[in-house]
């Protein structure tokens, strides 16, 4: 996979595909550590959403159907012009990440209700921001509007199964990436090599956790 980025050293190399591979296997030993990280960047995300549809709808819809890029949306988040906003949304990032980070560590299905809701929104806005590099802004928010649908229904049915698919295609992904950027690699192989890591992540921590699952169901029996 081309690219003009300079090549990656060894020793990222080897730190980035240790975390992927713990990520896309064994992420779920990790869940105490992950969940909370978790919430806390979906937290900040949804919050600073809401916060700039509030505030500057008409702007943030403009970049967002004209020429979507990270830079544009970082002009639009500092601005000297309109200062107030500035702050209002680092306010918004800062409570949206600690209400959550704090909610991710209390016991109760309600609050556990409203950490799978934050993240399934954080994750259908990474998508949609995604998808406006390939398609129009109508079509991308459509779908997904839809996949926001599915991994809401996921996550208010097994969110420990979710998060264990999510952490498999993330590890994968940052796996197959930095493989691709090592050896410039063409895009169908890192493609490849993503699909395969992440149906190979998802069947280990799905076996693993309902492993752990009928443990923990004959200590209670």
């Amino acid at each position: 996979m081309y690219t003009n980025l300079p090549t990656l050293g060894a020793p990222i190399m080897i730190v980035g595909l240790l975390a992927g591979f713990f990520l896309c296997f064994y992420g779920n030993h990790a869940k105490k550590y992950l969940i909370p990280l978790r919430s806390t960047i979906s937290g900040a995300m949804v919050s600073l959403a809401v916060s700039l549809l509030l505030l500057q709808r008409n702007e943030i819809v403009g970049i967002l159907n004209s020429s979507w890029s990270l830079q544009s949306l970082v002009d639009l988040l500092i601005n000297k012009e309109t200062y107030p906003y500035s702050i209002i949304y680092l306010l918004a990032i800062s409570v949206g990440a600690l209400v959550l980070f704090y909610l991710s560590r209390k016991p109760g299905v309600f609050l556990g209700k409203i950490v799978a809701l934050f993240t399934g929104l954080s994750m259908a806005l990474f998508i949609f921001l995604l998808l406006l590099g390939f398609l129009p802004f109508t079509l991308s928010l459509l779908f997904s509007a839809i996949v926001l649908a599915v991994i809401l229904f996921f996550c208010f049915r097994d969110f420990p199964s979710y998060l264990a698919v999510e952490n498999s295609i993330a590890g994968a992904l940052l796996i197959s990436y930095l493989l691709s950027r090592f050896w410039y690699l063409k895009l169908w192989i890192f493609l490849s090599w993503a699909a395969i890591l992440t149906v190979a992540g998802i069947l280990s921590q799905l076996r693993s956790l309902n492993r752990h699952k009928q443990k923990r169901e004959k200590l209670d029996a």
